[in-house]
């Protein structure tokens, strides 16, 4: 009888390991921390052979985690009483887990066998009475609750609620890698920034000025000379101004914010018609409502490829084309210009946006088009629901 008893102990044992060991993989495999969350849930949820499962987040910062309210940041398999108006149910304010949580109490995994807003849902609860609430644990202190539950009266058992307390552990540290890795993509884009206008300094330093440098000596040609080769100096004067302030149109181009209160499509279409004259500008975009941050980053890469066509390329026509698919997101910006030269550089200005796209594990290539001109193409592997 011992001897069957330390056997089914030791299965268990190894059950919880392989589940544990398989919810790692999941948070792992995944850099954004809320779309790991749900799926390391369902997959939680399943290996247990449990029903249902749903997730709070604190709104604070994880120091001050007791002062906040939360938001539900993930849910597998509620019930319609649950489920119903979009989980209005679970995303009130305020329950037994959640006072427990704000009271600093709920440090391990608990049974809550009366639960408030199981009791005040309307409908078909799926058998639901009893729920294990477990703490998200960081480093420094609780992040969010992970909420576990089966249909019937019987509550999880201390062993159970010690693993599950485990599994606390690994999506506070999930949740942490995620934070300090929001932390370095944000340091690495304020670095971006500066840089970018460094470099944008130092073009409008060397390219207008030598510009305005070749206007100034036709304008002395031009007062100095006989009236003849005077008309042929103010006129080089003139087309150099000209170029001076094209030049200057599209750095300040460059620096004007990214305006995405109407969407990705709507900004590129604006900048579109700002640059269009002696270039046609050829816009198709066949991607919406795409996660802001990385509606940003297009938008500058298409900016930037935009403006390296116009002031080297020499080009009549730029097209910028996006297109979304299941998995990746696709930006072209082409040109008919006079392409790559043989020996082409990468400049601090494309450095910068190789660095934009890796910042959201994306890939920039730039290259010829076969037809002529240039072609600058950035992939970011995105999943999309629905």
């Amino acid at each position: 009888m011992v001897i069957q008893l330390d056997q089914n102990r030791l299965e268990r044992r190894l059950k919880e390991l392989s589940t544990l060991n398989r919810i790692l993989e999941v948070l792992n495999s995944e850099a954004d921390f809320e779309r790991a969350l749900e799926t390391a849930l369902h997959e939680l949820v399943e290996l247990l052979g449990l029903s249902t499962g749903w997730v709070f987040l604190t709104r604070m910062e994880p120091g001050d985690a007791h002062q906040g309210g939360f938001s539900l940041a993930g849910f597998a398999g509620l019930p319609p009483a649950l489920d119903r108006e979009e989980q209005a149910c679970l995303r009130e304010a305020g329950c037994d887990c959640q006072w427990l949580f704000k009271k600093g109490r709920l440090d391990k995994g608990v049974n809550i066998v009366e639960c408030s807003r199981l009791e005040k849902a309307k409908g078909d609860k799926g058998g639901l009475e009893v729920h294990a609430s477990v703490p998200i644990l960081a480093e420094s202190g609780p992040v969010g609750i992970l909420n576990l539950a089966s249909p019937g009266p019987d509550p999880f058992d201390p062993e159970t609620l010690e693993f599950l307390t485990a599994v606390g552990r690994a999506l506070g540290l999930a949740f942490k890698r995620a934070r300090l890795q929001e932390q370095r993509t944000r340091e690495r884009e304020a670095l971006a920034t500066l840089e970018e206008r460094a470099r944008l300094a130092r073009e409008m330093h060397d390219s207008v000025a030598q510009l305005l440098f070749a206007a100034d000596l036709s304008l002395r040609v031009a007062r100095e000379g006989p009236s003849g080769p005077r008309e042929v100096a103010l006129e080089r004067s003139a087309l150099l101004v000209a170029s001076a302030l094209d030049e200057l149109r599209g750095l300040v181009e460059l620096l004007r914010p990214a305006d995405l209160s109407q969407g990705l499509e709507a900004a590129l279409c604006r900048l579109a018609e700002r640059v269009s004259g002696s270039v046609r500008v050829h816009f198709e975009s066949l991607a919406h409502n795409l996660p802001e941050e990385l509606a940003e980053t297009l938008y500058r890469i298409a900016q930037e490829g935009v403006h390296n066509a116009l002031k080297h390329a020499k080009a009549k026509n730029i097209w910028i084309r996006i297109e979304k698919k299941p998995r990746l997101v696709r930006l072209r910006v082409e040109d008919d210009g006079k392409g790559l030269p043989p020996r082409f550089s990468r400049g601090l200005g494309l450095l910068s946006l190789e660095e934009r796209a890796k910042s959201l594990q994306g890939t920039l290539r730039l290259g010829n088009r076969p037809g002529g001109g240039a072609k600058l193409e950035v992939v970011f592997p995105i999943s999309f629901k629905g």
